[in-house]
């Protein structure tokens, strides 16, 4: 049975503007997914990151109260059993998810590019193939 793509939005107390921003941004995967895809947007604890802090460099906040004070925003695309996130981290909701978009969308394309340059690999070995030419 085929269904709209309806994604899953769980962060709290949205106002319009980001709901409207957090759609516009789950709109922008539209090209990756499938009706069966489930798309969430989830506000995470950002203090759950302080001891993990080193892996984020210069831009991560200074003190626990800084980081108290971001969002920490993940959007994740499942399927089949699978999940592909992102998160990103800011003091400003919109910028956040702009990190996690950003970073999620550079996941798909780089599988995408992986996935189009072996079939296109694989179509030149078919054709030589059957053109009778020997493969190196």
């Amino acid at each position: 049975m085929n269904t709209t793509f309806q994604p899953e939005v769980l962060i709290q107390n949205l106002g319009p503007d980001v709901k409207s921003y957090v759609y516009q941004i789950l709109n922008e995967f539209s090209a990756f997914i499938t009706p069966e895809t489930v798309a969430q947007v989830v506000a995470k604890d950002p203090l759950e990151l302080w001891k993990r802090r080193s892996d984020y460099g210069e831009e991560f906040p200074k003190t626990r109260e800084e980081l108290a004070r971001t969002f920490r925003i993940e959007i994740s695309l499942s399927e089949s059993g699978g999940t592909l996130s992102a998160e990103g981290i800011h003091l400003d909701v919109y910028e956040a998810l702009k990190q996690a978009k950003e970073k999620l969308l550079k996941m798909l394309d780089q599988i995408q590019d992986d996935v189009v340059s072996n079939q296109d690999r694989y179509q030149q070995i078919q054709q030589a193939l059957s053109s009778g030419s020997t493969i190196h």
